[in-house]
């Protein structure tokens, strides 16, 4: 488990790495932050020690430009010229002189100039501390944006690219929370990995170092903080893991459940059962509440714990850091207060430092559910050196088919000829694998055994996107998209001329309750189509399909959700549509198919009766029951 989240860390940091660049940026900005708060800090010592400790100033005469010019600049200039000869222990002597002649400046100038120098270089260190915290604030959010879309771009490319069984045992509601919740959640983790940490980390090295200019002994005490702390922090991110872990599975079950709600919403009010998806999505709701509460007390207990380890290492500190000033222990009050100031400054950084780690944890913990998606891996997939379908001239033919659902044997082997323009329907009772049998034509799914060929070719051979080209697809249930008529018929294609578009549902029968809408073909239809009747949309779906011209079409219960009228017309649109062109047709109303070329009985996944439909009722077997059954009934 902890190899894998490692790894998922990593291929997270691979998603950050077109990025590198604005993060560096973003990086430099938070150093510059951490430094220019850590010198603010600094700056109380000229002040305390050298400005308004100085008895006696401006006892030169001389004013504070003459003082830096002739005292502070040549020791800076010379450190700066061994720095450019690589001499590093010179430079660092000169720096050490440098300083050590400004602190002498300020001493040696008037009061009033040097405490208004120590307060300008104050503002302007202020100044760029804010400066930088708003710019990696902008470069950070350029990041975290961009990972953000480029993980939810992979996320759904390879959600399209995954077969027709992983939707079957999925939800779409826990995909939908993946794709959002969870992605989202890993935005924290990013800044706080990339920038945070570091800053905080480079806030706390500031901080510490200038407590240990200041007193190396106080500093031990200080340090006594550090390791208590990251045991307790360290025991809270597990658990702040695993919650969070629990807390987005809720999320998704509540999803999943307002996702179903909406979609049977006419079943829910037809049987009068508001109530109980109430109380389904309040059960689902109430057991996310009570992660997402567990989940915010953990997160809230990293600072506050912190800090309350650190109190009594504040109250020894207080005492020592006191006692040495007013006993003459060698700490001046300027060195005091920037000790107490580095040290109080430090409980900061730790603080954040423990809670950019329990956002880390959170996101980590999301990553583990985004990743196991992209870790999905489809069993029809494209052939490494694909062959290209050019068309569509001699048959399809089935070797020995055989097919399986979770070792539940659907398909047994299936020996079956599709000769180009031949009309073949498949008719029996439910169950019997009548589907499953067309779904392999358009490689939905591969066969558990045997083969499926194209002109000779097999299926798992040709590249997906070719074989797709070849076949139509019209199922019972209906697939539109909430957008325009007119991007329905012409789904994807929009360089289709509106007249070839107006063609296709002329054929399909839908032209005349087109042009009646207010908009025509740029009227949207709503959610599904909800705004058409169920004839309507199924001719609208068939419309799409005639557009697309297939040479091998296949018509799942295409007219199973028309009226007696609408049928006809349909199956007159039908008729003319597959006229030279092979099609596989799954019908239950047997009316329908009465002129197809062969007619196929398929019962517990074997074809048991094959013929015309007149050879068929002669035989006085399972099909001329299942007509005779049919047309008794509509008696």
């Amino acid at each position: 488990m902890a190899d894998g989240r490692r790894g998922n860390a990593r291929r997270l940091l691979g998603f950050v790495k077109p990025y590198s660049g604005t993060v560096a940026v973003a990086m430099v900005c938070a150093v510059v932050y951490a430094l220019s708060s850590g010198a603010s800090i600094g700056m109380i010592l000229p002040v305390f020690d050298d400005v308004l400790g100085s008895e006696t100033g401006g006892s030169s005469g001389r004013t504070l430009d003459e003082i830096v010019r002739t005292e502070v600049l040549p020791p800076a200039g010379a450190a700066f010229s061994r720095l450019g000869s690589l001499d590093v222990s010179g430079a660092a002597d000169g720096f050490s002189e440098a300083g050590e002649a400004a602190r002498a400046a300020l001493r040696e100038a008037p009061p009033q100039e040097s405490l208004a120098l120590v307060i300008a270089f104050i503002v302007i260190l202020i100044v760029f501390k804010n400066i930088a915290a708003v710019l990696q604030t902008f470069f950070l959010a350029r990041v975290e944006q961009g990972v953000l879309f480029d993980l939810r771009r992979a996320l759904f490319g390879h959600i399209l690219g995954l077969d027709l069984e992983y939707f079957a045992r999925s939800r779409i509601g826990e995909l939908l929370s993946r794709m959002t919740a969870d992605v989202d959640r890993l935005k924290g983790a990013i800044s706080e990995a990339m920038v945070n940490v570091a800053k905080q980390a480079v806030l706390l090295g500031v901080f510490l170092a200038i407590a240990l200019m200041a007193s190396w002994k106080l500093t031990l005490v200080t340090l006594a903080v550090l390791p208590p702390s990251a045991i307790a922090i360290g025991a809270l991110g597990k658990r702040l893991r695993r919650k969070s872990h629990k807390a987005q599975e809720k999320m998704a079950d509540f999803a999943s459940v307002l996702q179903e709600s909406s979609l049977g919403i006419r079943v829910v009010k037809a049987f009068s059962m508001e109530g109980f998806e109430q109380g389904r999505f309040d059960r689902i709701l109430r057991s996310h509440a009570r992660f997402e509460t567990s989940l915010q007390r953990l997160k809230s207990l990293a600072g506050p714990l912190t800090e309350i380890i650190g109190v009594g290492a504040s109250a020894l500190i207080f005492w020592y850091g006191g006692n040495e000033v007013l006993g003459g222990g060698g700490m001046t009050q300027g060195q005091f207060f920037v000790f107490l100031g580095a040290a109080l400054s430090m409980m900061d950084p730790v603080k954040d430092l423990s809670k950019s780690i329990t956002r880390i944890q959170a996101g980590l913990a999301s990553s583990d559910r985004v990743f196991a998606i992209l870790d999905e891996r489809p069993s029809v997939v494209q052939p490494p050196d694909p062959v290209e379908a050019r068309g569509f001239r001699e048959s399809v033919v089935f070797e020995n088919v055989s097919f399986a659902y979770d070792r539940e044997e659907v398909l047994h082997g299936i020996d079956l000829t599709l000769r180009a323009g031949e009309v073949v329907a498949l008719v029996g009772p439910s169950g019997a694998g009548k589907s499953t049998l067309a779904d392999l034509l358009p490689r939905f799914m591969d066969p558990s055994e045997g083969r499926v060929l194209l002109d000779g070719t097999d299926l798992r051979d040709i590249s997906l996107s070719s074989l797709r080209a070849l076949v139509g697809v019209v199922t019972q249930e209906t697939v539109l998209f909430n957008d325009t008529v007119r991007n329905n018929i012409a789904y994807g294609r929009a360089d289709i001329p509106l007249e070839r578009v107006r063609e296709a549902a002329a054929a399909a029968n839908i032209l005349d309750f087109v042009d009646e809408m207010p908009g025509g073909f740029d009227t949207d239809i709503g959610e599904r189509g909800v705004t058409l009747s169920g004839g309507q949309r199924q001719r609208l779906a068939i419309a799409r399909a005639i557009l697309k011209d297939p040479a091998i079409l296949v018509l799942d219960e295409a007219t199973s959700s028309l009226d007696t009228e609408s049928e006809r017309l349909v199956q007159r649109a039908i008729e003319s549509l597959v006229s030279g062109r092979t099609a596989l047709i799954i019908a239950h109303r047997l009316s329908t198919i009465r002129r197809a070329d062969r007619i196929l009985f398929l019962e517990a996944g074997r074809i048991v009766e094959s013929g015309t439909h007149d050879a068929l009722m002669k035989a006085d077997g399972r099909y001329r029951r299942l007509y005779d059954l049919q047309f008794s009934d509509t008696v």
